[in-house]
């Protein structure tokens, strides 16, 4: 049998270089590409309030380091220009190569202005983040919007709870944070007219948040239909400052937002240590879905 060409092989190579650029500037694997830019683009101004409310968030924690390493986030639709200006460099890994034109649209010019300097890496950052954090040895690492993704793109529970229950290992030593979802699902529109909880700046529930220690026994379900199923959650949630059994942090959370049916788990609740400060962010989505997401910081010195 004749062997391949160098050519061909060659040939080959580049053929398969370009269906996956092409695959994840279309998709980004199940976590971005065109189609999120464009929901993103259109959806800017609904996702207003929310963007405000992670705007505050990340504000109320100046950075520790002028250096970033920002990863994902699909061009930063949801992140702060005023918070990004704080620091000197940034460099934001993403596997999604629109990411890099989208940002500049998005943030370009505010980081021009602040003389922040930036710079995109289109790689896999979960699967290189040990030698990202070598190459990084000073910068803040924050996860923007794709820990919660990982569901979705490996769709093997083990996986994702192993991977995403090992970042914080990882990361021991660094400052580091993240905003990802927990839960997403459908909201009664209804009942949201009807109670004036549709989002506007000014009426965003928030919740103040620490998720306790792990169980090892699964819960029967959550609250308004919501299913859960993983091997195990966390004993108690605070929400507020209130302590609370999971369970019922959890009703308080769907309650907020007027939950309906089934609700997604994103097997996020493993990626800060128990009693980890954090934020929950709700953000409408769509004018019926919605997202749970928990934000937070981690200092170098915190305790695993």
């Amino acid at each position: 049998m004749p062997r391949p060409s160098q050519e061909t092989v060659s040939n080959q190579a580049l053929r398969r270089h370009l269906l996956a650029w092409l695959g994840d500037a279309l998709h980004a694997q199940e976590t971005g590409g065109l189609s999120w830019h464009w929901s993103a683009y259109r959806s800017r101004h609904a996702w207003a309030p929310s963007k405000r409310a992670i705007e505050a968030f990340l504000l109320a924690h100046p950075p520790s380091t002028k250096d970033l390493l920002l990863i994902g986030g699909s061009a930063g639709w949801m992140m702060s220009s005023k918070w990004l200006c704080q620091f000197k460099t940034i460099t934001i890994i993403d596997i999604d190569p629109l990411a890099r034109f989208f940002f500049q649209y998005v943030h370009g010019a505010d980081l021009k202005h602040s003389q922040t300097s930036w710079r995109f890496e289109r790689r896999d950052a979960l699967q290189e983040l040990p030698q990202l954090l070598k190459e990084h040895p000073q910068a803040l690492v924050f996860f923007d919007n794709i820990l919660g993704q990982q569901c979705v793109r490996l769709k093997d529970e083990v996986l994702v709870e192993r991977l995403l229950s090992h970042i914080k290992k990882t990361l021991e030593g660094r400052d580091w944070g993240s905003i990802h979802d927990l839960y997403s699902g459908r909201i009664d529109l209804e009942a949201s007219f009807a109670k004036g909880t549709l989002p506007t700046p000014q009426n965003l529930s928030t919740f103040t948040c620490q998720l306790g220690e792990m169980a090892q026994e699964t819960p029967t379900g959550m609250a308004n239909g919501a299913t859960n199923d993983v091997d195990a959650m966390p004993q108690h949630m605070i929400l507020n400052g209130i302590k609370r059994s999971f369970e019922e942090g959890s009703q308080m959370l769907l309650q907020a937002v007027n939950a309906s049916g089934e609700w997604k788990d994103h097997l996020s609740v493993e990626v800060f240590a128990p009693d980890t400060p954090s934020l929950m962010i709700p953000w409408f989505f769509k004018p019926n879905y919605c997202h749970w997401l928990q934000a937070g910081f981690v200092p170098s010195s915190s305790p695993r």
